[in-house]
């Protein structure tokens, strides 16, 4: 909670917001129905914002979070980044490049292109948007997505990693089990990285073997039936008996590659 609490004083989302007025603010609008209301906190010059999301199918919807601006704009171009928390992560939703808008919510790969919509910025009443994240913010509702949810980020990245291993016995005709060893997965790894991308690889490698070679395919289902993934201090795989050990780093690069030599040489 004490992380949450500095987060939010740090976006202008502590007790001092609650007495700061807002100004008038924009609508920007997407062409399926998203809408995008941004509202600055007075002053203007603290490059504090609110900003609503509507239409998007994501969790956002519905939302009010605090955001800061980031300004790299020069005398040539405009750029501008607005950027809030996201379980305990910074996460910039609005992109700003020139006369380009983009918004990024979870859950959608590929931005939402947005243009300004006169007829919803003339009807938009700034106070109601800060009303509404004032009662989010009173309900906890704010703290709860703002904060880190390691457990939650866990499991997601557990589907994703379980997903992946779904394919590779599908096509390698096999019944391999996976796991990631949590216990080696700093707070800093799952804030920084896509810890299921850097344990798939392995298994992205023997699928892709499985998929070109039915020699491979025969070699995965004689020799391989678990697979394990943890984070240590290098790039380091090894096979014991039946079981790969995947141990990966922060800074691994290059690891489908390296998975596939991995295999081919100790298989």
């Amino acid at each position: 909670m004490v992380a949450v609490i500095v987060a939010a004083v740090a976006l202008g989302a502590a007790p001092s917001l609650a007495a700061a007025p807002v100004e008038a603010g924009k609508v920007y609008s997407g062409t399926e129905g998203e809408e995008v209301a941004v509202v600055p906190l007075a002053p203007r010059s603290d490059k504090k914002f609110l900003i609503r999301v509507r239409g998007t199918g994501s969790e956002f919807d519905g939302k009010v979070f605090p955001y800061e601006l980031n300004d790299w704009s020069t005398s040539s171009t405009v750029q501008l980044n607005y950027k809030t928390q996201w379980h305990g992560r910074d996460y910039t939703a609005l992109h700003v490049r020139d006369q380009r808008y983009e918004m990024y919510v979870p859950g959608r790969q590929q931005a939402i292109r947005l243009t300004y919509d006169e007829k919803k910025t003339q009807s938009l009443k700034p106070e109601e948007v800060y009303s509404q994240y004032q009662k989010l913010q009173k309900d906890g509702t704010l703290a709860k997505l703002m904060a880190f949810d390691r457990k939650g980020e866990a499991a997601r990245h557990d589907k994703d990693y379980a997903d992946t291993l779904h394919e590779m016995n599908s096509a390698c005709g096999t019944s391999v089990s996976a796991a990631i060893d949590w216990s080696s997965v700093t707070d800093d790894h799952l804030k920084e990285l896509s810890i299921s991308s850097y344990c798939d690889a392995p298994l992205t490698a023997m699928k892709q073997l499985c998929t070109v070679s039915n020699i491979a395919k025969q070699t995965v289902r004689e020799k391989v039936k678990q697979v394990s993934c943890r984070f240590g201090n290098a790039l380091e795989p090894k096979l014991e008996a039946d079981r790969v050990i995947w141990t990966t780093h922060k800074d691994a690069s290059n690891q489908d590659q390296h998975a596939t030599r991995f295999l081919k040489t100790n298989l």
